[in-house]
């Protein structure tokens, strides 16, 4: 057994647990001085950690070095999952295996996120979320809708939730793709939602009424113009996973598309946008 160590700016828990939960099978933090958060990983396997310090950069954390040690071989995973509380957003309920079901199973959302990002308890997953049901609770009604980058899935089985309408779900990432197929098995939405491998829009080649893509900063910025052409003519983008220090080259880059802010929100440092066409009607 591994166990990655890292210390980081004590707003960035959330984010460092998810994202060590992309390369180990377990994690859990603690508040150390200086405002400083510890956070660990646990995994069978040694992770890169080298490839994890470059992804803190990426989303503009700054990259701490990963300490990678070996530990006795305990059941880390089961730990780390008994310390993962339900998440609620909006109407749902999202939570591990570990936990019983909600009263009303149609908002009861069970996510197994392994080794994909996405167990629902980063800020973005929640108003992401509240985000697509104020789409719903206008009577939106898409024929096709998207989850881009869609980790354990969690978007994808809500939107299917939502509108029982055909949803795509994908991801780059093999192991996410395995793991968000479990997921949508287990919460009863394989009729709607089918989950592919792929790299970014162009390598779907279909066109959305509704697109969801709770991604990083730079590569909602790069995507936009694929993400454009894969928009309907009224059809709307809920994005995410930026920071509000991030936010002014991904609009600029959406805005250059034909695209305009319909809704923001913002939960904690994090902030979560619909948009759609110019031209579209409000």
């Amino acid at each position: 057994m591994y166990r990655v160590r890292v210390r980081v700016p004590a707003d960035a828990r959330i984010t460092v647990e998810e994202m060590l939960l992309g390369i180990t099978e377990a994690s859990s933090s603690t508040v150390v001085e200086g405002g400083e958060t510890e956070v660990l990983g646990y995994s069978r396997q040694p992770p890169d950690t080298h490839a994890f310090e470059q992804a803190l950069e990426g989303v503009g954390i700054p990259a701490p070095t990963c300490l990678l040690e070996p530990v006795p071989d305990e059941d880390w995973v089961s730990r780390g999952l008994a310390r993962l509380p339900p998440v609620r957003a909006g109407r749902f309920v999202l939570r591990g295996r570990h936990l019983p079901a909600c009263s009303s199973g149609r908002n009861d959302i069970c996510i197994d996120a392994g080794p994909a990002f996405g167990t629902g308890h980063h800020p973005t997953t929640a108003t992401m979320i509240e985000m697509l049901a104020h789409l719903a609770q206008r009577r939106f009604r898409p024929q096709l809708a998207l989850d881009m980058g869609t980790g354990a899935g969690a978007l994808a089985i809500v939107m299917a939730r939502l509108w029982r309408c055909p949803v795509l779900a994908a991801d780059n990432d093999p192991a996410a793709v395995r793991c968000a197929r479990e997921n949508v098995v287990r919460n009863g939405v394989a009729r709607w939602v089918d989950v592919v491998e792929a790299d970014g829009y162009d390598a779907i080649g279909s066109v959305f009424d509704v697109v969801a893509a709770n991604l990083f900063a730079r590569p909602l910025r790069v995507m936009a113009p694929a993400l454009a052409r894969s928009l309907s003519t009224r059809g709307y983008a809920a994005l995410s996973g930026l920071l509000v220090r991030q936010r002014l080259p991904v609009l600029r880059a959406h805005v250059d598309q034909g695209l305009t802010v319909r809704r923001t929100v913002r939960r904690d440092n994090w902030l979560t946008f619909l948009l759609a066409r110019s031209h579209a009607p409000r």
